[in-house]
């Protein structure tokens, strides 16, 4: 083995983030010495060796403390500590021994420094450190605001799995589909690595995460359902693939939170320290110390090891919490939306259309299940709250309305026959018990009333002024005066099940898509399945047969173009590995087939960063494949203007005045 690999190995001890942080440390401590240590000292170049790095042999720990208490009038304690362990790997690097007044002595230095920030506090405006809980209320204003967004449930899934996970921003970046398990009504969720346990000898216990029902917002199962369903071409391996995916959250979260004007009171790790405080003091019956300690990955040093041991029921009662089940109700043992039958045929079609590419994964046949069984619940939900043009409301489950009758005929939500809830304290059979025992109370005026009837029925009314009507007025009278008269059910309203065609005029001219009609933001998989089957829940035709007549805007007709183009490319692409003509598409599932066949014949430019090549949007293949196809020609046979990059648009710029547009439509 090559020395530099022995190095290389021995530099693994540090990550690559830390490594950051200590160079930024030592670039401090080198600007303090140039800056202000060179007011007293006029000799500062010998503080820097050739390469111009510090030269420890000079930089000893009194200068060191020195810089210390200069940069101690600015910042707190804890903040200096990080310079300390930049200088300590510094030595470590080197292979010098660490002198011995970087021990006890360095200690003292900062034990002062704690006591003298604590003694100025208590008699001044404490000054803050970090960033700020993350309240629940906020939490759920920003799942919401999330789970709008277009960038295909990125956002949302992201700050969802860090509540409901507990865990570091990184440690959700890492995340691995592989190490999905599912568990019962729950799924769990395990991190090989973490902050405490970083050379991954620790138990590799699961973290429950639970589905809510009951706030769609956030529910993290359904959030995993839209990060999937937008992205089908994601394969086995990150959950988020790319590179430094944390700060893509923090730029998201940054710029919701600055319409607040809280962009710097609250960051990422707020959602951490949020969902710690809210798992302690949300209730009085809630969750142990001890349990959310775990989760949370914070050392307690050899008393957690040794004492302290993860239980799955405290765990599962702790997921249950965090997801934002009513601690103080029966609905707290609500199982998430599920099918009666696993292995039924038309779910696992369903399946196969809406996550192609996990849904022969063991590990996650289960979740997705489950995941698809959200989708169908919230429909009505998600799609009142996002925009028509999302990827989401692209996916089988929102343009065939048979599909999702059929899923919602074996949709089931209460008790079940294969799935029991887990994570339940024994207080919550009472309020089931007490629920029941007030359903009975309900009920009691009817069954007053029919057994009053039947009395009358049995023995009969003299003839007299007396009737069975007034008798029966009387009755009813007499329980509203008591409080048990039962309201009246509101008439329910028949439903048409004609099929409606809808058209729409505009511009002088009927038309079969309305003016403010405009093309999703969507990843190549789920443009092949609108351009072959359109959207019947909007009513949108095929997008193969969308005329050019019937788009308002040269931007829309450039976009039916490129679309068009991004088909031709695919076609072509199946015939050349089919060696004949495409066959006519079946169904979905054919169209998917037939999609990977020939999109994995198409040459895309390369990339000198990490690719997120599940992810990347129709335009961006499409201007990938023609940068490629000019790198293949010669500069002679290039001809016209060189390709320009599309300008992005805005979160609001498909947002169109439908002011005016009148529709028409067919009964058929």
């Amino acid at each position: 083995m090559a020395v530099a690999d022995v190095e290389a190995i021995r530099d693994a001890c540090v990550t690559k983030e830390t490594r950051g942080k200590y160079k930024s440390s030592l670039n401090g401590i080198a600007k303090w010495i140039r800056k202000e240590l060179a007011k007293v000292d006029h000799n500062t170049d010998r503080f820097f060796d050739s390469s111009g790095e510090l030269n420890l042999m000079e930089f000893t720990p009194p200068y060191f403390e020195q810089f210390l208490v200069y940069k101690s009038r600015g910042v707190k304690a804890g903040t200096l500590s990080g310079y300390r362990s930049a200088i300590k790997d510094l030595y470590r690097v080197r292979r010098l021994a660490l002198p011995p007044e970087y021990g006890d002595g360095m200690k003292q230095l900062f034990s002062g420094m704690k006591r003298m920030e604590a003694d100025s506090d208590q008699i001044s405006n404490p000054k803050t450190s970090g960033k700020q809980p993350l309240t629940y209320s906020l939490y759920q204003k920003l799942c919401k605001e999330t789970l709008e967004l277009g960038d295909g449930g990125f956002s949302h899934l992201f700050l969802t799995s860090q509540w409901n996970l507990m865990c570091r921003s990184i440690s959700v970046q890492t995340v691995q589909t592989q190490h999905f398990v599912a568990k019962d009504d729950g799924i769990g969720v395990i991190f090989v690595k973490t902050k405490t346990n970083q050379e991954g000898t620790g138990p590799r216990d699961p973290r429950h995460v639970y589905a809510n029902p009951l706030s769609p917002s956030t529910c993290w199962v359904t959030a995993l359902a839209i990060y999937l369903a937008c992205h089908p071409r994601l394969q086995q391996g990150p959950l988020f693939p790319g590179s430094n995916q944390k700060l893509r959250l923090s730029k998201a979260l940054g710029s919701l939170l600055k319409l607040d004007g809280s962009a710097k009171t609250y960051g990422t790790h707020s959602v951490r320290k949020g969902v710690a405080t809210f798992a302690c003091g949300g209730s009085t019956g809630g969750p142990s110390i001890v349990s959310v300690c775990l989760r949370c990955g914070w050392s307690l040093g050899g008393v957690q090891d040794r004492y302290f041991r993860y239980e799955a029921a405290g765990d599962q009662f702790l997921g249950r919490v965090v997801a934002g089940l009513p601690i103080n109700d029966s609905k707290f043992a609500t199982l998430p939306p599920h099918f009666m039958a696993t292995g039924d045929s038309t779910t696992t079609s369903v399946l196969r259309t809406v996550f192609p590419s996990l849904a022969d994964e063991p590990n996650l046949n289960g979740i997705l299940q489950l995941c698809l069984a959200s989708l169908v619940f919230h429909r009505e939900y998600l799609q009142q709250n996002m925009s028509t043009n999302h990827p989401l409301l692209s996916t089988i489950v929102f343009t065939n309305v048979n599909v999702f009758h059929s899923l919602q005929e074996q949709l089931q939500l209460g008790d079940s026959s294969w799935m029991h809830p887990t994570g339940i304290p024994p207080y919550i059979e009472l309020y089931k018990k007490l629920d029941k025992q007030q359903q009975s109370i309900d009920l009691l005026p009817d069954k007053l009333e029919q057994r009053m009837e039947a009395i009358l029925e049995k023995k009969g009314v003299a003839a007299g002024n007396i009737t069975r009507d007034l008798l029966h007025e009387e009755i009813r009278a007499l329980l509203e005066e008591v409080g048990l008269q039962k309201e009246k059910p509101a008439a329910l309203s028949t439903l048409s099940t004609a099929q409606t065609r809808y058209y729409h005029t505009w511009g002088g001219k009927f038309h079969v898509l309305p003016k403010d009609f405009a093309f999703p933001s969507i990843d190549p998989l789920g443009a092949w399945i609108l351009w072959w089957f359109g959207n019947p829940e909007l009513n949108y035709p095929p997008y193969k047969g969308i005329p050019s007549d019937d788009l308002d805007t040269p931007q829309k007709k450039a976009t039916l173009s490129e679309w068009s183009v991004m088909m031709r490319h695919i076609i072509n692409g199946i015939e050349k590995d089919l060696r004949k003509p495409m066959p006519a598409i079946r169904d979905e599932v054919h169209a998917i087939e037939l999609f990977k066949i020939g999109y994995n014949t198409l040459e895309l430019k390369p990339s000198k960063r990490k690719r997120r090549n599940a992810q990347i949007k129709l335009t961006t293949v499409l201007r990938l494949i023609r940068e490629a196809g000019q790198e293949q020609r010669s500069p002679d046979d290039i001809c016209g203007r060189p390709l320009r990059r599309r300008k992005r648009r805005t979160r609001h710029s498909n947002s169109t005045c439908a002011t005016g547009n009148s529709s028409v439509r067919d009964e058929e």
